[in-house]
C-alpha cells in the first residue's frame, strides 16, 4: 500500500481553471476579432457602395453628354438640310427667273386707288353778295378742308370775289361780275394773242342751276368739274396757226355744254370761263406754276365738287 499523496484532485481543478482561464481569455479576443472583421466588412460596403454610385454617376454623365452630342448633331444636321434646301430654292428660283419663259403674259388690270375719302372737307363758305346789297340773289356755297385759308373776300355793289388758297399759293377764285349785259364778256379779251384749251370733264359737280328771282336757268342744263388744259398759242399778228404747247392746267365749274375744244380763248379763265345766272359766275381752280400736285388736284376736285347754292 503506497503512503504517495493523492493530487489527482488538485491536478483536475488546475486543468479547469486553466481551461475557464484560457476560454474567458479568448473568447473576449474572439468578439475583438469578430468586431473588427464586422467593421472591415462594413468598411468595404460603403467603399463598394461609394464606388457604385461614384460609377453611376459617372455613367449618366456619359449618357448626360451623349445626348446632348446626339441633338447638337442632329440639330446641326437640320440647318444643314435647311440651308441646303434654302440655296436649292433660291438657285431654283434664280434659275427660273432668268430662263426666258414661253408662257403668254397675261396682263393683269391694275385698280387705282383714290385718296380722295380721306380728304375732310371740315370748312364751309358762303358768298355775300345779295346778304351786303340786300337784294335777292343766291348765296353760293362751297366746303373746304382746313390746309386751305380764305385770303381775300370783296364784295360791292356789282359783283363780288373770293380767293381760297394753299400753303403752296394755289388758288380757287370765285368771281361774280354783275353790272354789264349778258353776251358782253365774249367780246372782249386780247387781240393779239389766242390760246386752245381742252375742256374735260373729271367729275360731276353739286351745282343745280334754278331760279334767280324770277328767271328760270334750268335750261343750263347738267353742271361738271372740268379740266382746262392749254395745248396751243397762236400769235395773231404774225401768224395763222396754233403751236402746240404743253400749258397750263387749271379747273372750273361748268356746264356740260362747254366741254370739248375752245380755240378762241383770249381773256383771263375767271371770265372766259363764267356762265350766265342773271349776272357771270365762275369758279376757277389756278396753280403757280400752271401745275397741281396729285394731292391738289384731289383737293381742287373735292372743294369744286362741293360747290352750289343754298
Amino acid at each position: 500500500m503506497s503512503l504517495a499523496p493523492q493530487n489527482n484532485g488538485y491536478q483536475d481543478y488546475d486543468k479547469c481553471m486553466t481551461v475557464h482561464i484560457s476560454v474567458n481569455i479568448v473568447e473576449p479576443l474572439h468578439i475583438e476579432l469578430r468586431l473588427k472583421m464586422w467593421k472591415m466588412h462594413s468598411q468595404n460596403e460603403r467603399k463598394t457602395i461609394m464606388k457604385r454610385k461614384q460609377q453611376i454617376l459617372l455613367t449618366a454623365l456619359l449618357i448626360c453628354i451623349a445626348l446632348l452630342s446626339s441633338g447638337c448633331g442632329q440639330k446641326q444636321v437640320a440647318n444643314n438640310t435647311g440651308s441646303d434646301n434654302t440655296n436649292s430654292e433660291s438657285h431654283s428660283t434664280t434659275k427660273e427667273d432668268t430662263e426666258p419663259s414661253t408662257d403668254t403674259p397675261t396682263e393683269t388690270p391694275v385698280t387705282e386707288e383714290s385718296s380722295s375719302n380721306d380728304i375732310i372737307l371740315s370748312n364751309t363758305y358762303c358768298t355775300k353778295f345779295g346778304e351786303v346789297n340786300a337784294i335777292t340773289y343766291p348765296q353760293f356755297i362751297f366746303d373746304y378742308p382746313n390746309n386751305w385759308t380764305v385770303t381775300q373776300e370783296e364784295v360791292t355793289q356789282t359783283g363780288e370775289n373770293v380767293t381760297l388758297a394753299n400753303e403752296r399759293g394755289a388758288e380757287i377764285k370765285f368771281t361774280h361780275i354783275g353790272g354789264v349785259a349778258e353776251g358782253t364778256l365774249d367780246s372782249g379779251g386780247s387781240t393779239t394773242d389766242m390760246s386752245r384749251v381742252e375742256v374735260s370733264s373729271i367729275a360731276d359737280a353739286s351745282f343745280t342751276p334754278n331760279y334767280v328771282q324770277a328767271t328760270d336757268y334750268s335750261s343750263l342744263g347738267k353742271f361738271v368739274v372740268a379740266k382746262l388744259k392749254t395745248t396751243g398759242y397762236l400769235d395773231m399778228i404774225s401768224g395763222s396757226d396754233f403751236t402746240d404747247v404743253d400749258g397750263a392746267t387749271s379747273y372750273a365749274v361748268l356746264p356740260e355744254s362747254r366741254l370739248g375744244t375752245d380755240d378762241a380763248v383770249r381773256q383771263v379763265f375767271e371770265t372766259e370761263f363764267a356762265f350766265w345766272y342773271s349776272d357771270y359766275i365762275s369758279l376757277i381752280a389756278n396753280a403757280p406754276d400752271g401745275q397741281f400736285t396729285e394731292q391738289e388736284e384731289l383737293e381742287v376736285q373735292q372743294i369744286l365738287t362741293s360747290f352750289r347754292t343754298e
